[in-house]
């Protein structure tokens, strides 16, 4: 989801790979940086059955399965706090509005992922949702004044232009114009919940830079997962929908939910045995499961801009991704 996503697995790959990247930067086992790889590849391939489980929930209200999430991350992060003695709060109460913003946006991004599935495939939303690697260091120049390579620059650039081919605007590509009535068609409605599921990503991740690593990982879950869960259930109680999903939904948007856990967790462990950079390029192969589970199950293949404009999101998210570990490993050596 998220990040994606899910902004919570965005963030705390942000966190904890900026400490694994800090401890053993020389001696790495071989085995180990293979496991580290293979749980990407899993936490991928989670990633998207999570996605496609939500998409067969066809005619639920998919912002169901965000409380099911966030049930099923309770059952986890309790114990975790428990057993290490945790400070829900955060470390110092300076922590606490900076923690509540990332924890609202990351919540949100997810509903808006969700949201977004009800309106186009999953494979483009996924395709949009890669956009937040170039959102992040565009935020970064922008907000903590970090410097911006050419290279960034470009990536971002050809990001952008991937965004638009996905995205297929009608103004531009042709296609179904507004209706009648002034409502725009529901591919606008999903690529603006999809567009706003990568830009909350991204500002989750920026405001996880600016905590540092000194925020443990079950601080960022925790308040994504409470937070979430409070807005999903007034979202839901506001609309006068029913908060528990009927017998019809209950398995696939469970089964999505479990999925979304389970990539979280092997993605956690990835970064536990790598760098944030590599296992960040490898989880990308998300889009690609996407794009053979999509079309084996639901019949979708992209369209020929849509193909063009996720290959070259996916390209600058893997070069983005690989560009920030060679800067790091230099500047170790230097």
């Amino acid at each position: 989801m998220t990040e994606p996503g899910s902004s919570s697995t965005c963030s705390s790959r942000d966190s904890i790979g900026s400490v694994n990247e800090d401890s053993n930067p020389k001696k790495k086992p071989t085995r180990s940086l293979m496991f580290g790889y293979l749980f990407s590849v899993v936490s991928a391939l989670c990633m998207a059955l999570s996605g496609i489980c939500l998409k067969l929930a066809a005619g639920a209200e998919t912002t169901q399965m965000v409380v099911l999430t966030s049930i099923i991350q309770f059952l986890y992060l309790i114990p975790l706090i428990t057993y290490k003695k945790i400070n829900v709060l955060g470390p110092n109460l300076k922590t606490v509005g900076f923690l509540t913003i990332r924890g609202v946006a990351g919540s949100v991004s997810i509903i808006f992922f969700a949201m977004s599935i009800q309106h186009l495939p999953v494979g483009t939303v996924t395709s949009i949702a890669y956009i937040y690697p170039a959102l992040v260091g565009l935020f970064a120049w922008v907000c903590l004044r970090e410097k911006c390579s050419v290279v960034r620059g470009v990536l971002t650039v050809l990001t952008f232009i991937g965004l638009l081919f996905v995205s297929e605007p009608p103004f531009i590509f042709g296609g179904e114009p507004v209706d009648h009535k002034g409502t725009s068609n529901t591919r606008v409605l999903g690529v603006i919940y999809a567009i706003s599921c990568a830009v909350l990503a991204a500002i989750s991740i920026i405001i996880t830079r600016k905590l540092g690593s000194g925020i443990h990982f079950s601080h960022l879950l925790m308040y994504s997962t409470v937070e979430g869960f409070i807005i999903v259930l007034l979202q839901l109680y506001l609309s006068g929908k029913s908060i528990v999903p009927c017998r019809q939904h209950l398995l696939t948007l469970s089964l999505s939910a479990v999925f979304m856990n389970v990539g979280h967790i092997f993605l956690t462990l990835a970064l536990q045995r790598e760098r944030a950079g590599p296992v960040t390029s490898v989880n990308t192969s998300q889009l690609v499961f996407v794009f053979i589970l999509e079309y084996l199950v639901f019949g979708v293949v992209p369209t020929t801009y849509g193909f063009v404009g996720a290959s070259l999101i996916l390209v600058c998210a893997v070069v983005q991704s690989l560009e920030s570990t060679v800067k790091n490993s230099i500047r170790k050596c230097n």
